[in-house]
């Protein structure tokens, strides 16, 4: 850990952050494994700050007052549920060697566009439910054909893929995965700032689950159908430890992404330390093309007309010739600014890259530039910039969040030439579990002139904040957000529902009190059947459903 590196000299805050990762750690077996025929354990409200124990303490027994005011423990609607506004877009193209969209991977499908087709949760009779294995949180979720959720658990050191039922988060089974190394604390990298394998997986054609593993491998694993026929299976394993970049005792770099190319011939992946290879599905061959002096902090898209990665210093586009090497296409830098901001793991893009439209369309990114981050949006055919706009305040201006985008179509699913995104101010100073983020989420459209160029406009600015992974719903016009309460004695965690459209808060529905609430830099996910939303915490799982008006 980060914590040990130095003998002597510990300051108080790195000193009060190592014992709250000591005893985090100490309660992971608190709630239980889940045992057959057991009701899931539910993520526990008294875990908290001393500070806030004592308080919690005092108002119950000494003061018989609640928990909090009934505004921080209650639903909260904004506006009415019936103004439900489905928008109108061009479809995500279905990656064919990928599950259906959405919900094959972190980021839903294959674009990265952080949206789904049907509509999440609209506040009717708000339900809540959780579920914990003590200390850790999932990464990616997935759905399969039968609509469970397939997920990789980790607890900072183990990891483990499971089967979850979708109503009632049970889990239908659980399959080990190889955990972080021993050695792992002596690379300097704390566990929750870590972007390395097994937090990204996806769910291939076949419902497999694809997985980069702690030790440099890929891991192919079929998963048990539904009503428990088959079993977990290991299919095939492609080992990539001599494919990554070589780094001295104990440091290691870590295969942390892996999609498959448009045509199916290859898996793509890249490490954290810059180096983007193939892998031949049926023979195994690697090639690999190193970013000399680059890195990569974040998930890279597939689409049709080629693989687009995003290091700390430029975007790219790669396609592969016949025997799997790897061509560049085209390579554009983007301003990394002078240093990493505040709450961001890296210097450089805190953003995946997301593709929007045809191939004849747009990809988007967020810069690190001083004093505001900019929108960036890049031609797909050759890399060139043909907008971008400022957002967020100055000098505190920053995102280590993917953007949510797409194209607007017509009635008929045909581009307009006007793209959307949506992106987060994270900015803040946060130390685990703590966090501070800057209000803003803001709304960005680029819009296609006739004569080829394009024009920004700011659509709104929302003052709704987290530093979590959010999701739009294609089928309500929803955006859903996970975050915590600021005006609360206790610090409330909540699911919010903005309004694509307006950018106004429609609800805020309470999920839960205390740190197993908390999700840390956790995505959400919206079930593809619609009405269930999901958020990973750092003690388990919480959904909101909607239930009886």
């Amino acid at each position: 850990m980060e914590c040990m590196k130095k003998r002597t000299g510990l300051g108080t805050k790195s000193l009060r952050v190592c014992l709250l990762g000591a005893v985090l750690l100490s309660l992971t077996a608190c709630g239980g494994g889940p045992r057959d025929g057991v009701s899931p354990t539910p993520i526990p409200s008294w875990i908290h700050y001393p500070s806030q124990g004592l308080k919690t303490l005092w108002r119950s027994v000494v003061r018989h007052e609640p928990d909090s005011p009934l505004a921080c423990r209650e639903f909260i609607r904004y506006r009415s549920a019936n103004d439900s506004n489905p928008v109108p877009h061009v479809p995500i193209p279905h990656h064919p060697f990928m599950a259906p969209n959405p919900g094959s991977n972190m980021h839903a499908d294959a674009y990265l566009s952080d949206t789904y087709e049907a509509g999440g949760p609209l506040g009717l009779g708000p339900e809540v439910r959780s579920r914990t294995q003590g200390f850790g949180g999932y990464g990616t979720i997935a759905f399969d054909r039968a609509g469970r959720l397939v997920a990789v658990y980790s607890n900072g050191r183990k990891f483990q893929l499971e089967v979850m039922d979708p109503d009632t988060l049970e889990e239908l089974g659980s399959h080990d995965l190889p955990p972080r190394p021993w050695h792992f604390p002596l690379q300097g990298v704390l566990p929750w700032k870590y972007i390395g394998a097994g937090m990204y997986f996806y769910l291939d054609e076949q419902d497999r689950a694809v997985v980069p593993t702690t030790g440099n491998t890929i891991l192919v694993i079929e998963v048990p159908g539904p009503g428990g026929k088959g079993e977990f299976r290991r299919v095939r394993e492609y080992d990539l430890s001599d494919h990554v970049v070589p780094a001295p005792w104990p440091k290691q770099d870590s295969v942390a992404w892996v999609l498959p190319g448009w045509s199916g011939a290859h898996y793509w992946y890249a490490t954290t330390g810059g180096m983007v290879g193939t892998v031949n599905r049926r023979s195994g061959a690697v090639r690999t093309r190193r970013l000399e002096g680059e890195k990569i902090e974040n998930a890279f898209a597939v689409a049709e007309d080629g693989v687009f990665i995003l290091s700390d210093r430029a975007l790219y586009r790669f396609n592969p010739d016949g025997e799997g090497n790897i061509l560049e296409d085209w390579r554009t830098e983007y301003d990394r600014g002078p240093g990493p901001k505040p709450g961001h793991i890296t210097r450089g893009s805190g953003t995946s890259v997301t593709l929007m439209g045809g191939s004849d369309g747009l990809a988007v990114i967020a810069d690190n530039a001083e004093p505001r981050i900019n929108l960036v949006f890049y031609r797909r055919s050759d890399g060139a910039e043909v907008a971008s706009a400022p957002v967020f305040q100055e000098g505190k201006s920053g995102t280590d969040l993917t953007t949510i985008g797409f194209e607007h179509g017509n009635e008929r699913g045909e581009g307009t030439g006007v793209y959307s995104v949506i992106v987060e101010n994270n900015w803040g100073h946060h130390s685990f579990p703590r966090s501070h983020p800057i209000p803003g989420l803001t709304r960005v459209d680029a819009t296609r002139r006739e004569d080829g160029t394009f024009h920004c406009e700011e659509v709104w600015a929302s003052r709704e904040k987290s530093i979590g992974g959010f999701r739009l719903s294609f089928g309500n016009g929803l955006v859903y957000m996970y975050g915590k309460g600021e005006s609360c004695p206790v610090t409330t965690w909540h699911f919010t529902a903005v309004d694509f459209a307006t950018g106004e808060t429609v609800y805020r529905m309470p999920t839960g009190t205390g740190l197993g609430y908390n999700n840390w830099q956790g995505s959400l996910f919206l079930h593809p059947d619609g009405g269930k939303t999901y958020s990973t915490t750092i003690f388990g799982l919480v959904m909101l459903q909607d239930g009886t008006p």
